[in-house]
């Protein structure tokens, strides 16, 4: 009914101006509350049409009513009528408000698809309230009544409505009363204080002929429930026993499909760790490849540090023959220089002697006089020469003791110097022992490297051979836990088509006796 707001505020708003302006211009008020009266049921239309939610049909009647009410006193109030004119507008109002709630009502109660699904009044309000708007509203526009006597006949027509409604739906509400009670107690009807003639009395009487075609269908329908009871407790049992067998086998086949499922799995797995073994068995063979490629670089590099370590072991020993020969050739020199030594000592001894005798000749070339005064000359001359002679010595002996010295020196550092190469050589003979060592040790590794490649290589084909040999397995236990869940599968459907098929016989077994349980009520 939600989508029929439009059609319903539209009609409603027609109904509020064409009764009110009928009932205005019988009082002659609508030209001065035309426009105040039509503002409120217009703001009401645009209300309906917009609001969202669903109304029902006592909201429409409602809303109807109020608003046709109070548009006529809110524009009595604002024309500023007096008491007497007031007055009118509140019966117009109350008479015209009602007029459109009742027809709105049964419109959408009628008219409006889904309106009888719809919760409306009772019978009697119904009734009551359609028989005064029908008779009240035409009575006050025809009849030119005063305000007392139009308020009297109103009052009056209200009380026939209730007196009206009241007898109208009393004997239908008793009636339905007992039906719905004899319905539920599944007895007939055959006490009710109406008159034969009646239209509940005809209801009545159709109603106990149809209560008592039934409970003559009763015995049959008991017979028939007897039979249906029996045979759907019997295929209740079997199915039972039927449903455990096929609980049994599809529990079996799970417990096998779930082996399988682990056996499958089980053997991935060992196919991945065999995988993983490939995978570093190639690693480990290239690894050794490697480690075989430098050993021997290793073994080339050794046997070139051991060349070089000859080659030096032989320099150092050419330093210490060349080191020692310097060395003799020194304490050679420090031998002469020890003679030289020797012999200006005697150079110096005959300088002394010799300036001695120089000193004497002049001693006794002066005794002599003039005849010796030549000699004292050449006296002199031998003295200095002596002199010159002992200080060159003094020099020579000083340049030799340095000399000898520096000699010492140079022996001392050669002596060194011969120290550190014959170290350097006992080093160079002990690293070419190792360079030998290495060298053979290297030689014997890459030998061992050989033979681990050449295993590696045959691991690595016997893993390949091993795990297509595991995929294969792999692939059948797959293949044998999809058949088994396959298998499952269709089991669970029969078990599950014949739970249901228990259930069913179950339910019609019920139903039996239930309908054993109704006739018997019945029959009592």
């Amino acid at each position: 009914m939600k989508k029929y707001k439009i059609t319903i505020a539209v009609i409603g708003f027609i109904l509020q101006m064409v009764l009110y302006v009928l009932f205005a211009q019988r009082l002659g008020y609508w030209r001065n509350i035309g426009l105040s009266y039509a503002a409120i049921p217009l703001v009401i239309m645009i209300f309906l049409i917009i609001y969202r939610k669903e109304i029902g049909l006592r909201q429409y009647s409602a809303i109807y009513f109020f608003t046709t009410l109070i548009s006529s006193l809110v524009a009595g109030v604002i024309a500023k009528f007096g008491f007497l004119a007031y007055g009118w507008l509140l019966v117009a109002g109350v008479c015209t408000g009602l007029t459109v709630a009742v027809l709105i009502y049964h419109f959408t109660h009628i008219a409006i698809p889904g309106g009888l699904q719809n919760p409306g009044f009772s019978h009697f309000i119904e009734v009551s309230c359609t028989f005064f708007a029908g008779a009240a509203y035409p009575l006050m526009i025809l009849v030119p009544f005063t305000l007392s006597y139009a308020i009297f006949m109103a009052i009056v027509i209200l009380a026939i409505s209730i007196v009206i409604g009241f007898v109208l739906t009393h004997p239908f509400r008793v009636a339905l009363n007992t039906i719905a009670d004899a319905v539920h107690e599944w007895r007939t009807i055959e006490h009710l204080p109406v008159i034969k003639s009646s239209i509940t009395g005809r209801f009545i009487t159709v109603i106990n002929e149809l209560l008592k075609q039934v409970r003559e269908s009763f015995g049959d329908l008991n017979q028939m429930s007897g039979e249906i009871k029996g045979s759907s407790e019997d295929l209740s049992s079997a199915s039972e026993q039927m449903n455990a067998s096929l609980q049994e086998v599809s529990s079996t086949i799970q417990q096998i499909s779930h082996g399988a499922q682990e056996q499958s799995s089980s053997i991935m797995s060992i196919a991945k760790s065999i995988e993983g073994l490939n995978t570093l068995t190639t690693s480990i063979s290239s690894q050794v490849k490697m480690a075989s490629v430098s050993s021997r670089r290793t073994t080339d590099t050794a046997k070139q540090g051991m060349e070089l370590s000859n080659q030096e072991a032989h320099i150092a020993r050419e330093l210490f023959e060349q080191t020692k020969f310097i060395s003799d050739k020194m304490t050679e020199l420090l031998n002469q220089s020890g003679e030289i030594k020797k012999i200006l000592d005697i150079t110096a001894g005959i300088t002394e002697q010799t300036d001695l005798l120089a000193l004497n000749a002049a001693i006794e070339a002066a005794r002599v006089g003039e005849k010796g005064r030549g000699f004292a000359v050449i006296a002199d001359e031998i003295r200095n020469l002596a002199n010159e002679a002992q200080q060159s010595s003094a020099i020579v002996e000083s340049l030799i003791a340095e000399i000898n010295k520096t000699v010492q020196e140079l022996s001392n550092l050669l002596s060194s110097e011969r120290d550190k190469v014959n170290d350097a050589n006992v080093l160079a003979s002990q690293s070419e022992e190792q360079f030998t060592g290495i060298v053979k040790a290297v030689d014997l590794v890459t030998d061992m490297i050989t033979r681990i490649n050449q295993a590696a290589a045959n691991q690595s084909n016997n893993t390949r051979d091993l795990v297509k040999q595991v995929e294969q397995i792999a692939q059948v236990a797959a293949d044998t836990a999809a058949a088994t869940q396959e298998v499952s599968a269709s089991v669970q459907e029969q078990t599950a088509s014949m739970e249901e098929f228990t259930s069913t016989a179950q339910i019609l077994s019920q139903f039996a006796m239930r309908l054993q349980t109704l006739i018997s009520k019945l029959r009592k």
